[in-house]
């Protein structure tokens, strides 16, 4: 067991709500039970499955409260307090949202979530969450992401609530757009102080961050970062950053395939052996999955990780990747239809480009592809599959000298790329689609 760990038990006033939910109490019979806000019993359940390693109630009815487990120390926590406005409550809509995205944000199981209300609110704050509402009748609300106990406002939107709207999506919506903001801001504090605490947890925003701009110069230093972490530590979350590291390299093709895609498998199954039910065991699981094309394996655990937390852009977009790359280009439409509703605004649009690009050349529009293709290259010119798309479509409509073109700067980007590796690339995808777009693609390697 790594030396930073020690035991934890549940808290005194988590054990009376442990034994009111053995009882069969609702939320409210607890709230009313306790004196406390429905909000509050909400956040203590969520800590309570947290330290007991459950999922739902009738897991936690069924463990051991007593039971001392594996959790790691307060320093090591991410610590998130909400502050609604007190005024909150008179506006029923707006304040249906804020328990929303509270309970949204426990989806991510990493984070320690406690509010104004609590008694034990703790002293090192990560980020605070503030929530009011405008003064008038309209359901306007004002949303504030804050570091520690600065004045420092890292992200504020304005949200209207109206009575026809579905809460849970809105709800989602907004959650996806807080932690991107708390990765991003903890990816600027790690840039500036990088003996930041909890290093886990800056660290593993800094290296998703990178890799998510595909920013290959800093693939090395990430991998340095993270592996004690990963090795020493046991922290899942550097693993599972660690991991999606690798996936990265391996799409990319930076460095050794082989030697990243077996490191890959190495932390995923050990990850998936000790913490099973874990949405970022099941994470790494996919994206080894994907790499040696069990695709459909991986859209199994994508749909996992959805259930448990349905507030999770990126697994929702690789999902939608591999409905495409097997052929079922409908229920790839119908999945990044849902992946729109929760992703934050203008966020991964040049993914949303590559996707529907693959879409318009399965179905012949080569025109619509190119579009794409290159809105894509505007922002990632490295990117491989928005580059070989452009090849692809210039050979479908014969225009050879611009297919010759683009095979020019796909090599300038990845010198080293051969005809295993593209079909390593294309490893997964329904065999009649692989042949048309392979076919299109025979001057890469004459």
């Amino acid at each position: 067991m790594p030396d930073y760990q020690r035991k934890q038990k549940l808290t005194s006033r988590q054990e009376e709500v442990l034994s009111l939910v053995r009882k069969g109490l609702t939320n409210g019979e607890i709230c009313r039970a306790l004196n406390i806000s429905e909000n509050t019993v909400k956040v203590h359940l969520a800590n309570i499955y947290k330290i007991l390693e459950v999922t739902n109630r009738t897991e936690a009815v069924s463990a051991n409260p007593s039971k001392e487990i594996e959790s790691v120390p307060q320093k090591q926590n991410v610590n998130v307090v909400f502050e609604p406005d007190p005024d909150l409550k008179n506006h029923p809509l707006a304040h249906s949202l804020y328990l929303s995205v509270v309970e949204a944000l426990y989806h991510y199981h990493l984070f320690s979530i406690s509010t104004q209300e609590d008694d034990g609110v703790k002293n090192d704050v990560t980020y605070r969450i503030k929530f009011s509402v405008a003064q008038s009748r309209a359901e306007m609300m004002f949303v504030s992401l804050c570091y520690r106990k600065s004045k420092e406002i890292l992200w504020s939107t304005q949200q209207k609530v109206n009575p026809d709207d579905d809460i849970s999506t809105l709800a989602g919506a907004l959650t996806s757009a807080l932690f991107r903001n708390m990765t991003l801001s903890a990816t600027k504090k790690f840039e500036e102080k990088q003996n930041v605490s909890p290093l886990w947890w800056y660290a593993s925003c800094y290296t998703i961050a990178r890799m998510m701009n595909r920013n290959k110069e800093a693939f090395t230093n990430c991998e340095t970062l993270l592996t004690p972490l990963a090795e020493r530590d046991g922290n899942l979350y550097a693993t599972y950053s660690l991991v999606l590291a690798y996936y990265i390299s391996v799409v990319e093709n930076w460095g050794s395939t082989e030697k990243n895609l077996q490191k890959m498998g190495q932390y995923a199954c050990t990850a998936i052996r000790n913490n099973p039910y874990s949405i970022y065991s099941q994470f790494m699981m996919a994206l080894y999955n994907i790499l040696i094309g069990n695709k459909i394996d991986a859209i199994g655990y994508f749909k996992q990780i959805i259930k448990a937390n349905p507030y999770d852009t990126l697994a929702r977009r690789l999902l939608v990747q591999i409905y495409l790359l097997v052929g079922q280009e409908d229920e790839a439409l119908r999945q990044l239809e849902a992946f729109k509703c929760f992703s934050p605004q203008s966020d991964d649009t040049p993914y949303l480009f590559v996707v529907r690009a693959f879409i318009y050349f399965l179905q012949g529009n080569y025109d619509e592809c190119e579009k794409l293709a290159k809105q894509a290259l505007l922002v990632y010119p490295e990117a491989p599959f928005a580059r070989l798309f452009l090849v692809a479509c210039n050979n479908k409509k014969e225009l050879f000298d611009e297919s010759q073109r683009h095979i020019n700067l796909f090599f300038e980007y990845h010198p080293n790329f051969t005809k295993a590796d593209l079909d390593k690339l294309m490893e997964g995808i329904a065999p009649t689609r692989k042949k048309i777009f392979a076919d299109s693609l025979k001057n890469m390697f004459p």
